[in-house]
């Protein structure tokens, strides 16, 4: 219900409403209330008297005070600044759907959240203060103003946290790493492109209908996650809380994780973890699978977070050298220098007529000007190795073989400037065929210079020594794909297992959910 500036109403309306609902409470909701107005005679006094223009004023006190710490906080904030009606006042004052909401922030901690995230001690003691008329600290306004802002905070805090994440990774992921500065402009790598849902102001508005009808308890817990993934790593939490404080961390973080709800892999897919450079393909209709080591980005190239599809594989690619890498690598140090263009198989290209053009007389400037490709020879000695998996994204990232594959021995393989590389592609491209075929195989096999398997294969190399050479293969249908970084994530025998923070976003996520400590 919406007060005027001009309402004021009487706090003993409140008592009557405690009064009534402590004794249902306690006796069961058959049991008479009697309550006299010889009872309510002292609460009927001025300075118990409710104004809805000082409560306005006191909400916007709090807003100016304070700024927004996580992202529901916006909607938040923006409903008060535009006053519209009080959301937990009302003429019987404060009703039980705020004891509801403080049970569950108070048990935060079970969602690997403080409640202090939430204010759950100020909302308690507020609503002690009003119910034992102590107004000695703030006068009734302020208290219920308090009460009021402060329980819609802790409830659209709780609901879109529980529903959605308490971070939102496309804003905090995307501003972690400065790629340049352009003046007093930083310009940041983007690093995450997931189709993952964030709370709306459609969520918003369903969590406060569900609010004015009651339904606190049976929203909060509609809101909370459901999978699988999520409950084992919770378990895991509450676990170790006490015992193991570097598990429980880690449990913590990546139950966030679980809780940006991202699509889920099924069926057939490929699922790359950056943190434990792996790889794994999983068949869930022939109920098989794999895994392999990667090699991800740098610190300064990160591969990005990402979920597409994998369209194609394509068999001795050219290598297209980034403007970027260009820029930062090649200009500075090799610019007119034929030997290193050579020796790198580097070939400058006129963009408008195809022509192959010679790089010793042509500037960094003219380099990066547009109208020139630099481009790898293919085949053997090529950066991308024999084989690329090309799917749709944002980022020019794919997955692809590699000339270098003394780095796959190392234990953190941050090595590339993007691209993951694979330690095993010829097997990838197999498994991903939905009916192996084995002429296919070693056509494949033929291209990127291995022996033929079959003895179809083995007379057509025979016959055919400089054979024409497969280009590519098609997946029909697509394969999802799925780039992703948990250092907390459960094995192929579904045991959870660590992961190193390489990339350092546990630390960036932990800052955010300490909001309110």
């Amino acid at each position: 219900m919406r007060f005027s500036s001009r309402d004021c109403f009487p706090l003993f309306l409140t008592l009557l409403f405690a009064a009534l609902f402590s004794s249902c409470q306690s006796g069961g909701k058959d049991d008479a209330l009697s309550v006299s107005r010889e009872d309510i005679r002292d609460y009927d006094k001025p300075e118990y008297s409710l104004k809805s223009r000082h409560i306005r004023q006191d909400i916007q006190q709090l807003l100016d005070a304070e700024q927004a710490r996580m992202y529901a906080d916006n909607f938040t904030r923006a409903y008060y600044r535009e006053e519209r009606p009080f959301v937990w006042i009302t003429r019987r004052g404060i009703d039980h759907r705020a004891d509801t909401l403080l049970r569950w922030i108070e048990n935060a901690r079970e969602q690997g959240m403080s409640p202090s995230c939430f204010h759950a001690k100020e909302i308690a003691e507020n609503l002690q203060d009003l119910r034992n008329l102590d107004f000695t600290k703030k006068d009734v306004n302020q208290v219920m103003a308090t009460l009021e802002y402060r329980l819609t905070q802790a409830y659209l805090r709780y609901t879109a946290g529980q529903r959605y994440g308490y971070t939102n990774p496309h804003h905090f992921m995307n501003r972690l790493l400065v790629e340049e500065v352009r003046g007093d402009k930083s310009i940041y790598r983007q690093l995450y492109d997931k189709d993952t849902p964030t709370a709306s102001d459609s969520f918003y508005h369903v969590a406060l209908t569900r609010l004015h009808e009651g339904k606190v308890g049976e929203f909060l817990r509609e809101v909370q996650p459901s999978d699988s993934l999520y409950k084992q790593l919770q378990q895991e939490y509450l676990r170790t809380e006490h015992t193991d404080s570097a598990r429980a961390r880690l449990a913590r973080i990546n139950m966030e994780r679980a809780r940006w709800r991202s699509p889920q892999p099924h069926g057939k897919y490929v699922w790359v973890n950056l943190a434990a450079f792996q790889l794994t393909a999983v068949d869930e209709g022939r109920d098989t699978s794999f895994t392999m080591k990667v090699c991800g980005g740098n610190q300064t190239h990160k591969t990005p977070l990402l979920s597409s599809a994998i369209k194609l594989v394509e068999l001795n690619p050219y290598w297209i050298i980034p403007t970027s890498i260009v820029r930062k690598e090649i200009i500075p140090r090799h610019t007119g220098d034929i030997d290193y263009f050579s020796r790198n198989r580097y070939r400058v290209l006129d963009k408008e007529s195809g022509e192959e053009v010679s790089p010793e007389f042509l500037t960094g400037d003219e380099l990066t000007s547009g109208k020139y490709t630099i481009r790898q020879d293919n085949g053997a000695g090529n950066s991308l190795g024999r084989m690329i998996f090309r799917f749709p994204n944002n980022f020019s990232v794919f997955l692809h073989d590699t000339n270098n594959r003394g780095a796959f021995n190392r234990e953190i393989r941050a090595a590339s400037h993007g691209c993951i590389r694979l330690e095993r592609p010829l097997d990838l491209a197999v498994f991903l065929m939905d009916k192996p075929d084995s002429i296919i195989i070693d056509k494949m096999r033929m291209a990127i210079d291995k022996p033929p398997l079959t003895q179809w294969g083995k007379r057509y190399l025979a016959e055919n020594p400089d054979h024409q050479r497969l280009g590519s293969y098609t997946y029909k249908p697509t394969i999802p794909v799925f780039i992703d970084y948990y250092t907390l994530y459960p094995n192929l025998k579904g045991e959870l297992q660590e992961h190193p923070d390489v990339y350092h976003y546990d630390e960036e996520m932990e800052k955010l959910l300490e909001i309110g400590k």
